[in-house]
């Protein structure tokens, strides 16, 4: 899985690409906690080059919400694909984590979630 990364503000979006299945759940992880390591504390997950996620990758995502949110930082992810969003719809993981429906939506849940003072 490739990783582009890049700054909008004091927010990281991290955008992978390919399939975010059982083989590719460390790297998504790695990722964050090395930008949790260097002190970042608002990611946002930029999933419009995500095709297909299984189980695992949502486990990752639901992973990584809670790694951000220990270190007192805010998460979200924005611009689903149409299967990925069914998988957070139906398994309710959209009401767990913050998702926008653009990027743009996303970087606005990260900055309304800053101003709360929680990642929730």
């Amino acid at each position: 899985m490739e990783f582009r990364i890049e700054m909008a503000n004091d927010v990281v979006v991290l955008a992978p690409t390919g399939n975010l299945v059982a083989s590719e759940t460390e790297s998504l992880k790695a990722q964050v906690e090395k930008l949790l390591e260097k002190k970042f504390r608002y990611i946002l997950l930029d999933m419009s080059r995500i095709d297909f996620m299984d189980s695992s990758g949502l486990g990752s995502v639901i992973a990584v919400n809670k790694l951000v949110g220990g270190v007192a930082g805010v998460f979200a992810c924005a611009a689903l694909q149409e299967g990925v969003q069914k998988v957070f719809r139906v398994t309710r993981a959209d009401q767990k984590i913050a998702v926008g429906a653009t990027l743009s939506d996303g970087l606005l849940l990260i900055q309304d979630r800053k101003l709360q003072g929680n990642g929730r």
